[in-house]
């Protein structure tokens, strides 16, 4: 069983490592900001280093194409981040002043800055910048709730003359894209019906065998580190996910979990429901499962959590 305090921190990798795949990162781009128009050519894009000072972006490329150069970046978003809006415009203001850096340096270097103005800005009038444009995929069972935009932040009456700055969020379990890249596709439909608990739709939807390293992603992105660890210990290549969601459900109720519901749950005590949701919860089953072999509302679940921490 992977350890609960590790575990956010290997679904970030694994989903990394996908993004990184430039098949996958240009599907995503022209699917979400350009109509499934092919725009971003995987070609173009080069995987750069995503260590900004002390910051760490989780995916950033360069796309040279043929609106320019650009600074493409993903933001993976397992749970809900009040202030991540400001994490964005602090992630490419970091980009934008190390392009400043540069800059600046290479002027200093060369000695060419001659006007007042150019000594006071320390760049030329006719440098420029390479733009950065970032999405935040959000892996949430529940929908994105607070601060879509930069205005969103502040508690003013007068937002018309604010400078906007809005974020480019993919909400995984609502998502209704179609890409045309087959894994990207398959991990993002695959993850909504296990955020939404809609078993019998991957049951009788999913039955064709996936790569592995697919299934692992599509674990991460729905956060359930049980579906994660046995699939990890799979020794095949191929894996068919209605046959590892079957399974799983197979060894809950060997360790005595719908027991434990009907023993429990059923009686309507809530001590006696809280003490199994807890198990479950350390256990390192996916909400989405709780709730559907449980039966229980999302407050409780929720009341469940808090007492965990």
């Amino acid at each position: 069983m992977i350890q609960k305090e590790n575990s956010y921190g290997t679904f970030d990798q694994e989903i990394n490592t996908f993004f990184k795949d430039a098949h996958h990162f240009a599907c995503l781009i022209n699917t979400c900001l350009y109509q499934g128009q092919e725009i971003v050519k995987p070609e173009n894009l080069m995987l750069v280093d995503s260590k900004i000072q002390a910051y760490t972006r989780d995916v950033l490329m360069l796309w040279n194409g043929r609106y320019g150069s650009y600074y493409l970046g993903i933001e993976n978003q397992l749970i809900e981040n009040y202030p991540m809006l400001y994490r964005i415009l602090q992630y490419d203001c970091l980009v934008y002043k190390d392009q400043m850096d540069i800059l600046e340096k290479e002027h200093r270097k060369k000695k060419d800055l001659r006007s007042s103005e150019e000594f006071l800005s320390g760049i030329k009038a006719s440098d420029r910048l390479i733009p950065c444009i970032t999405i935040v995929i959000y892996y949430g069972t529940r929908p994105w709730q607070t601060n879509f935009s930069m205005k969103d932040m502040f508690d003013v009456k007068d937002v018309e003359h604010l400078n906007e700055y809005k974020m480019n969020l993919i909400e995984v379990h609502s998502d209704t894209h179609r890409y045309k890249d087959k894994e990207l596709d398959l991990v993002f439909s695959m993850t909504r019906d296990i955020l939404n608990a809609n078993f019998n739709t991957i049951r009788n939807k999913y039955k064709q065998g996936i790569p592995k390293q697919v299934a692992l992603v599509i674990a991460s992105m729905a956060k359930d580190e049980e579906l994660y660890q046995q699939i990890k210990e799979e020794e095949k290549e191929v894996i068919v996910m209605c046959e590892s969601l079957d399974r799983m459900r197979e060894e809950a109720r060997a360790e005595g979990m719908i027991l434990g519901r009907r023993d429990g749950l059923i009686q309507g005590e809530e001590k006696a429901e809280l003490r199994i949701l807890t198990n479950l919860l350390k256990k390192g089953i996916s909400d989405s499962y709780i709730l559907e072999i449980t039966g229980v509302s999302s407050e409780l679940l929720m009341k469940a959590k808090q007492s965990i921490h």
